[in-house]
């Protein structure tokens, strides 16, 4: 299956155990020279791979220690002073091939070194496979803050084999499902019910269903603005939890405790007619996910009030009103204290 990206110039292309895609597209691209950038985890595993689909070409390969503590301005750094060292120049090429941590910094890298060069995205995670690969958000993490500084950057091609996902365990697996079900809040009502109801999921259908979503919200709208703002559902809270667990919880399962206590604020502010956090909490059961973190409301505030979203103390929140349906709310940061008390109290 190929997805065209009309608005940023790029195809996306779903398969299953087939690099001939990627293939072509490096050979389209044969005079350029590649860094491949990848974690240790996943470098031990498809190493063989990566050399198959590189055979021939000019290329090097970086890795790190995988985990988000890697999406540092340390390893930033380090990249770009290899990229130098080799002599890349603007007609080369970034290759991420990993999952989000990889794709994020080397989107980063791609995005600032001599004020961008080509970047290619071969994500090997359901969550980076439905997320972070599209969109051309990219950035690392400082100061223990996520995504603290960053850039928009869109790659030049994406290639999603979801074969990958059989070296996942099943917590990596349910991490993206988190996400995808926030999509479904967002706008797919059936996209919720096929996560619920069924015993064999087909991924090529839920991949791209999930990318037609986040893509419908990107669309002219690339740097946050507008109508993207609600791709940001559980994120503020999320991002908050992902922080003060130092990372214990995955980004998907801290986004999806964030939906639900959005969902549950939202009922008991009159925002949704029906409590539908009930909803998500039985059907994020069947996946294992977590669905509660406890936390000291002044402390979650205190990692927020470094969150992006925030202008003029007051940021922009995302409240579903039913499953597949969501509005936008400003409000004070005062008020954001209301809401995490109204959330994360489940009585």
């Amino acid at each position: 299956m190929k997805i065209k990206v009309k608005d940023n110039n790029y195809f996306i292309d779903i398969v299953y155990k087939n690099d001939e895609g990627l293939i072509n597209y490096l050979d389209e691209n044969h005079e350029s020279k590649f860094l491949v950038i990848t974690d240790e985890n996943v470098l031990n595993i498809y190493e063989k791979r990566i050399e198959s689909f590189m055979k021939g070409r000019d290329y090097f390969i970086y890795s790190f220690p995988a985990g988000e503590n890697s999406k540092s301005i340390e390893n930033y750094i380090k990249i770009n002073e290899f990229l130098s060292k080799m002599n890349f120049n603007r007609g080369d090429k970034i290759i991420a091939f990993g999952g989000g941590v990889v794709g994020d910094i080397s989107g980063f890298v791609a995005s600032t070194y001599l004020r961008g060069i080509g970047f290619i995205s071969v994500p090997t995670t359901l969550l980076s496979m439905i997320d972070s690969s599209v969109g051309g958000k990219n950035g690392v993490n400082f100061l223990s803050l996520k995504n603290q500084i960053g850039s928009f950057y869109f790659p030049e091609y994406v290639h999603i084999d979801y074969s990958f996902l059989k070296t996942l365990d099943k917590r990596n697996i349910n991490n993206g499902m988190a996400e995808i079900f926030k999509y479904s809040v967002l706008k797919d009502e059936s996209l919720f019910k096929y996560l619920r109801d069924s015993d064999n999921l087909n991924y090529e259908k839920i991949i791209s269903t999930s990318l037609n979503i986040k893509l419908s919200f990107v669309k002219d709208d690339e740097k946050d603005k507008g109508k993207r703002q609600k791709l940001n559902l559980g994120h503020t809270l999320g991002h908050g939890i992902e922080s003060l667990s130092n990372y214990s919880l995955n980004h998907g399962e801290s986004i999806g405790i964030g939906t639900i206590y959005m969902a549950r604020a939202s009922y008991k502010l009159g925002i949704s007619e029906k409590d539908y956090s009930k909803d998500l909490i039985n059907a994020f059961n069947k996946y294992e996910l977590p669905t509660h973190y406890d936390f000291d409301t002044d402390e979650i505030l205190k990692v927020l009030k470094h969150d992006k979203k925030i202008k003029a103390n007051m940021i922009n929140e995302i409240f579903p009103v039913r499953i597949g349906e969501v509005i936008s709310k400003r409000i004070t940061f005062d008020e954001l204290r209301k809401v995490i008390e109204l959330g994360k109290d489940d009585e």
